[in-house]
Formats: structure tokens, sequence, C-alpha cells
């Protein structure tokens, strides 16, 4: 089994104040138990460095990203041009969504890989039909 990992799971992960984090942890533990492979992209990584980009917090990015490189449960895509392009493209379509470009690109992988699950609590992924994992979807 695979699931797609979004920014919102691994901030909520890494921040202990976040209002998600409990959850979060079980869904992880939950995920882990049950052999799941993790997959996200470079954009997502890049999203979590941004986010946790001050001193005291770099230390969180550098483990929560170097786990996403490095473990063999986890599988991390590289932002090529070509997925770039492709993500645009769904990010152009859906001008009527409050969709970022990083979840665009998110769900072209998602979609491409068959993914179904996605460790997150943006409705985004559910308004493109995917399952959210976190949180309400609606």
């Amino acid at each position: 089994m695979q699931v797609f990992v979004d920014t919102a799971a691994l901030v909520a992960l890494g921040n202990r104040r976040d209002d998600w984090h409990a959850a979060a942890v079980a869904v992880s533990r939950q995920l882990t138990l049950a052999g799941c492979r993790f997959v996200t992209t470079d954009a997502v990584l890049l999203e979590v460095g941004n986010t946790f980009s001050r001193a005291d917090y770099k230390p969180i990015a550098n483990r929560l990203i170097g786990t996403a490189q490095r473990s063999q449960s986890w599988h991390c895509i590289p932002v090529d041009r070509g997925l770039f392009d492709r993500g645009f493209a769904l990010f152009r379509d859906r001008a009527d969504k409050d969709w970022s470009l990083t979840d665009c690109t998110s769900v072209v992988v998602a979609l491409d890989l068959e993914i179904q699950q996605v460790f997150t609590t943006d409705r985004h992924f559910a308004q493109a039909g995917l399952q959210v994992l976190l949180g309400d979807p609606a």
C-alpha cells in the first residue's frame, strides 16, 4: 500500500503545538505498522523546509526531510520540468479552485502512481477525488 504524504501531515508531525499533532502521530504509527510506503515530492519537502526555516526549528526540518530522503519506507519524487509542467497545467485548469501549485503537482503524482489516500488535512485533495486521512475533508 502506498500513501501520498502532504506538507500538512509533516508539519503536524513536526510541530507538537499543531492542532493535528496527536492525530498525525497516531495515523503515522498505523500506516507504519501496516507496512505502508510513503510517497512525497521535493516540492512538499521544500514547503516543509520553508515552514520550519527559523533557526530554532531547522532541526525539525532536517529530521523530517532526512527521513523522507533516506528511509527505505519512503519514496521522494523529484520535481523535474515534465512534472512541473503537468502540475502547472492542472493549476491552470482548476482556476476555480484554491489549489496551490504544490498541491497540483502532488495530485498529478498520486494519480500517476494510482495512490488513493493522502496523509493530510488539506481538503483540496478530497476535491480532487482522493481520500484524506487526517481531519475532516469537508
